[in-house]
């Protein structure tokens, strides 16, 4: 995800908006007592129907886990919303509270024995929290890291489930969410969406009167491409180059990690930030053409493997999704255009030298990194790219997603696998550029090529 403001900023990729959209993943990453370990996640299948003219939702979760110690409670997230009735494996719960923090405290019956499995199903209904935004045309999108706006999440990240939504809306209405699109009967208003394994950080859903078109890539994975009303013609052409997109990224970071891929053009405002859930990047201000460009779809499909499928283990691990998908975009111009990125960063260093916030650090224990991951970061990647040179930085851009497929990783293991690639001391390197605020040495700063 990128932020729109200043140039070269097209989008949001998954932890920044949080702060954009206040509320929003407040408490993502971390746990209420008693849950912290207790249980993991195993599937959410979600049966729910969409009123767009008046914005309400109201349905079902049903949500399957595993007990990893004796549990007398259960502790979930959700906003906004009202819910109405609570069964642990079809007995009705002892209790549920719905508290101000947006907890839904869930008392069972009897305690949940270590090791079972067990079954929650929750009904609930109303208008869904902050994240559930409006779009121009009357539909809405329920934003990147806001699950907890539309259906009951664990109060963890870092827990993949299965996914499965079934969503009804009216006629003349279309839902498109991650994954895989299921069957629908002929006439039929409700959309079934299905992905396994998936952080609910990177689940998402549009409403809107689609149109929808449908493809597969060369080797047979799905393509479904959604367009808000009035969208089509102007994005269409970024849309069909997803095949070339996902080709050269492919190339570049290994097999495409998942089974399923597309866009999805809405238009929430003209400074809304595009977003990489699972599968299917949406760009929520479309029909901005200064901002909806062939540069944007190529970093939000590049969070496909730097992001989403290896994601960062904590806020502070960010740069391994946005200092990357940042530079995705370097990567395509280069090889695309013809753009000369050694000239490209000198110049930038020079504009940049007397700015002490360009420098901020990418990455420090504890600490998020702000707008720097959007502009330092591919600065400091291509800096790394000299020092390493051509065949180890290619081998580190392939090895870190492909090893650390479907899994979280942090910013310390991707240091020591630069310096396993490279056989080099790299400790001052990443210093400088990495945990550092300032600008780097010269020794640091003109590596390799980038020598003046």
């Amino acid at each position: 995800m990128k932020p729109i403001t200043g140039q070269r900023s097209r989008r949001v990729g998954g932890v920044l908006l949080a702060a954009v959209l206040a509320g929003t993943v407040a408490g993502a990453g971390t746990a209420a007592a008693g849950t912290a370990e207790d249980l993991d996640v195993t599937a959410y299948d979600l049966t729910l129907d969409h009123r767009p003219e008046v914005q309400t939702l109201r349905g079902t979760a049903v949500i399957s886990a595993k007990a990893r110690t004796a549990l007398d409670r259960v502790t979930l997230r959700l906003a906004g919303l009202r819910v109405t009735s609570v069964t642990v494996d079809s007995v009705p719960a002892k209790s549920f509270a719905h508290n101000a923090d947006d907890e839904l405290r869930i008392t069972p019956a009897t305690p949940i024995r270590p090791g079972a499995d067990f079954r929650l199903r929750i009904e609930y209904g109303g208008t869904p929290g902050p994240g559930w935004l409006a779009t121009t045309t009357g539909g809405a999108n329920a934003f990147l890291g806001s699950s907890r706006s539309w259906f009951p999440v664990r109060d963890q990240a870092r827990d993949k489930a299965d996914f499965h939504l079934a969503m009804t809306v009216p006629a003349g209405w279309g839902v498109v969410s991650v994954g895989r699109e299921g069957q629908r009967d002929a006439g039929s208003s409700t959309f079934h969406w299905a992905e396994p394994e998936v952080d609910p950080d990177h689940v998402s859903v549009s409403i809107d009167r689609f149109t929808t078109e449908r493809g597969a890539l060369a080797d047979g994975t799905p393509v479904v491409t959604a367009y808000a009303p009035g969208l089509r013609a102007a994005t269409k052409p970024l849309a069909d180059r997803l095949p070339e997109v996902l080709d050269f990224l492919s190339g570049k970071f290994g097999r495409y990690p998942f089974d399923a891929a597309g866009n999805v053009f809405l238009q929430v405002g003209d400074d809304a930030p595009a977003t990489a859930p699972q599968t299917r990047p949406v760009y929520l201000g479309a029909g901005n053409p200064r901002y909806m460009t062939l540069e944007t779809v190529v970093h939000e499909q590049a969070h496909q493997w730097y992001g989403i499928s290896t994601a960062p283990r904590l806020p502070a691990d960010s740069c391994l999704s946005e200092c990357f998908a940042s530079y995705a975009p370097w990567l395509w111009q280069e090889a695309k255009e013809g753009a000369d990125l050694d000239t490209r960063y000198r110049q930038i260093v020079a504009a940049k030298r007397g700015e002490p916030a360009f420098w901020e650090p990418l990455y420090q224990p504890g600490v998020t990194p702000g707008i720097t991951m959007y502009n330092k970061g591919p600065l400091a990647l291509h800096a790394l790219r000299r020092q390493l040179g051509e065949q180890a930085f290619d081998r580190l851009l392939r090895r870190w997603p492909q090893e650390h497929r479907a899994s979280y990783a942090d910013w310390p293991r991707f240091e020591a696998l630069a310096k396993e690639v490279s056989g080099q001391d790299l400790d001052g390197f990443f210093t400088a550029w990495f945990r550092g605020a300032t600008v780097p040495a010269d020794v640091y700063l003109w590596p390799g090529p980038l020598k003046p």
